[in-house]
């Protein structure tokens, strides 16, 4: 029997994905022992696309955070809003491979992990070339720290997430992008933003 997956396209420094998170974790909570999860970084800006964080993009990021707090409900943190005032490195792959990381080590852990990981930027005002930032989550969580150190800074690592990146622009080019593999198929639930209520009532279709 194949088994039934849920894909989750997405970026550490996207807002709409920090929006939509909560949603995965309600998704494989209600649907577990179901689903198999596959979180999918996007390297949104990686490589080529690493940004510095100015004053400018602050004023873009609050703009647009506000209109997601308003549609999802998600509260973006005063630490968050006073973070933006400082210029620092804005480079996906980081926090990225973190995710890889966790993925690998214990994937059952993976997406309270995504979700922790985008609360420490967007609700703490973290900083993601932080290794410590992922080593806190790893304890909180319960994750060797030392085995997640190990496999972090791999080489193999860095090669398994920038496959990641190719692999999520084959999928997608919207983020967050949600599916559904069952039975063969590959099923689009969300791209941008649905409501809880909506991907339940999606996936419930798919499984019944």
């Amino acid at each position: 029997m194949m088994e039934t997956k849920l894909i989750y396209i997405m970026d550490p420094l996207c807002g709409w994905c920090y929006g939509s998170a909560d949603n995965l974790l309600k998704l494989t909570q209600q649907y577990a022992g179901r689903l198999a999860v596959e979180i999918i970084p996007a390297g949104m800006w990686a490589g080529i696309n690493v940004r510095t964080q100015s004053r400018a993009m602050a004023q873009y990021f609050i703009r647009h955070d506000r209109q997601i707090e308003a549609l999802t409900g998600t509260t973006f943190g005063a630490d968050y809003f006073a973070f933006l005032g400082k210029e620092v490195i804005l480079d996906s792959e980081v926090p990225s491979r973190a995710i890889m990381a966790v993925q690998q080590l214990a994937p059952e852990k993976a997406v309270v992990f995504m979700v922790k990981v985008q609360q420490a930027r967007y609700l703490h005002g973290k900083d993601f070339n932080n290794t410590q930032v992922y080593l806190d989550i790893c304890q909180e969580l319960g994750i060797d720290t030392g085995v997640f150190q190990e496999c972090f800074t791999a080489a193999s690592l860095q090669t398994l997430t920038l496959h990641a990146f190719e692999k999520a622009t084959s999928y997608a080019s919207a983020y967050p992008s949600l599916f559904i593999e069952h039975n063969g198929r590959r099923i689009l639930l969300e791209q941008g933003y649905a409501s809880y209520a909506e991907l339940d009532e999606s996936v419930a279709s798919v499984l019944n």
